[in-house]
């Protein structure tokens, strides 16, 4: 299962805990990514490592860094890609989310994971007119796993 998150579900984990939404969302890629590190595929993107490049706090840039370093799949944008994404933004999404979703369609990934409601819900909107679908980390997550504890996914 080929797995693609976002830069804000990427950095989940490192938001304010105290929010229960917050909080779920990161225990579900905390989850997601340890299950990338086993059996499923995470996808990366140049797209990513744009925007990781631009994170300030090196925490967290380091720890994104590191995930990168452990992918296999590293999509490189391109002309087909930038014309989707263009599609895309036809649609109302912004450049770099358009951009996104046109890497994890072209990766062949089976699912594209974010925490930003407004792009979920503009893709849902086009869920018939996308190869991929486009879910919230924690409801996928716990679809996917019958909300069995991690250990036994």
């Amino acid at each position: 299962m080929k797995i693609y998150l976002d830069v804000c579900c990427l950095c989940r984990p490192f938001d304010d805990q105290l929010v229960p939404r917050i909080r779920y969302e990161s225990e579900a890629v905390i989850a997601i990514l340890n299950r990338c590190s086993r059996d499923w595929e995470l996808v990366w993107s140049s797209v990513i490592t744009y925007e990781v490049s631009k994170i300030i706090d090196h925490q967290k840039k380091n720890h994104l860094t590191s995930t990168a370093a452990k992918t296999t799949t590293n999509i490189l944008v391109d002309r087909s890609i930038k014309e989707r994404a263009a599609f895309f933004m036809g649609w109302g999404v912004k450049a770099v989310d358009a951009l996104h979703v046109a890497c994890a369609e072209n990766a062949g990934a089976t699912v594209f994971l974010t925490t930003d409601d407004t792009l979920k819900n503009i893709m849902c909107l086009h869920s018939d007119t996308i190869s991929i679908r486009v879910v919230n980390p924690a409801a996928w997550y716990e679809g996917v796993t019958g909300n069995e504890s991690e250990d036994s996914a």
